[in-house]
C-alpha cells in the first residue's frame, strides 16, 4: 500500500509539472500573460464569452456548476478541445462561438495559461451516500469485467489524476460536469473520435447509478498538491 501511495504521489507531481508544458516546451511569461488576457475576454469573444465567467481566473470553476475545472490540465489536451470546438468537430452552443472567435495563437495561449494555474486545494468535497462513493471507487480502480467496463485509472491514472497530454484529470472535477459528460458520451451527444472512442463504448455500458457513482467519487478525490508550474509563475 505504501509503495502504491508513493507511486501515485510521484505520478501526481509529475502530471502537475507536465501539464504546464505545450509540445514539450515550458511556456514563457508572455504566453501566460496573453492567455490571461484571453481568459478575461480579450480574445475576440467579448466579455459575454470570457473564459473566467464559467471557469474562473484560477481555472477552479464552481464545484456545484456543470463547467470543468481547467487548472493544471495538460495544455495539449486543453488546446485540442478548443481546436475541436473552433472547427465544429466538437459541438457545444456555448464553446463553439467562443473558440471560433479566437486566433490559433490565442487558443494556444489560453490553454497554456490555464495549464499553468495551480491545482485547487482546500475546497469542501462532496460527501453523502457511502455506498455510492464506494461503487465509484470500484469502477475507477477495477471497472466491471462482467459488463465490459474498463477501470477509469487504466487511462486517467490512479485516482483520476490524469495522464498528460492525452488523458485529462478527473480528480476534483465538479460532480455535475462529470455526470453530464458521461451522459453525453452515452447518448452520442459528444462525438466518439480517436483516441477517445473507448469512452463512448464504456459510457453506453454504465447505468445511471454508475454515472452518479463515478461522478461523485472523482469529485470527492483531491485534485492534487497546490503548486505552480515550473518556471512559469512567480
Amino acid at each position: 500500500m505504501r509503495r502504491f501511495l508513493a507511486f501515485a504521489l510521484a505520478l501526481c507531481v509529475t502530471s502537475a509539472v507536465a501539464a504546464a508544458q505545450l509540445l514539450g516546451v515550458d511556456p514563457d511569461r508572455r504566453q501566460v500573460e496573453s492567455g490571461r488576457a484571453v481568459a478575461a475576454g480579450a480574445g475576440g469573444q467579448g466579455q459575454q464569452g470570457a473564459c473566467f465567467r464559467c471557469h474562473g481566473f484560477d481555472g477552479a470553476a464552481e464545484h456545484a456548476a456543470a463547467f470543468p475545472a481547467l487548472a493544471g490540465q495538460s495544455a495539449e489536451y486543453l488546446l485540442a478541445q478548443l481546436e475541436a470546438y473552433a472547427s465544429g468537430a466538437r459541438a457545444n452552443p456555448i464553446m463553439q462561438p467562443i473558440a471560433a472567435a479566437m486566433t490559433p495563437e490565442q487558443r494556444r495561449d489560453v490553454a497554456v495559461y490555464y495549464a499553468a494555474q495551480p491545482l485547487p486545494g482546500g475546497r469542501a468535497r462532496p460527501q453523502g451516500d457511502a455506498a455510492l462513493l464506494q461503487l465509484g471507487g470500484v469502477l475507477s480502480a477495477i471497472g466491471s469485467a462482467e459488463r465490459g467496463i474498463q477501470a477509469c485509472q487504466n487511462c486517467h491514472g490512479p485516482g483520476g489524476i490524469g495522464v498528460p497530454p492525452t488523458y485529462p484529470r478527473l480528480a476534483g472535477q465538479p460532480e455535475a460536469y462529470l455526470a453530464a459528460t458521461l451522459r453525453a458520451w452515452k447518448t452520442g451527444e459528444r462525438p466518439s473520435t480517436a483516441p477517445r472512442m473507448t469512452m463512448a463504448i464504456i459510457a453506453r455500458r454504465l447505468t445511471e447509478q454508475d454515472i452518479a457513482a463515478v461522478a461523485r467519487y472523482f469529485a470527492a478525490v483531491p485534485a492534487g498538491p497546490v503548486q505552480r508550474a515550473r518556471g512559469v509563475l512567480p
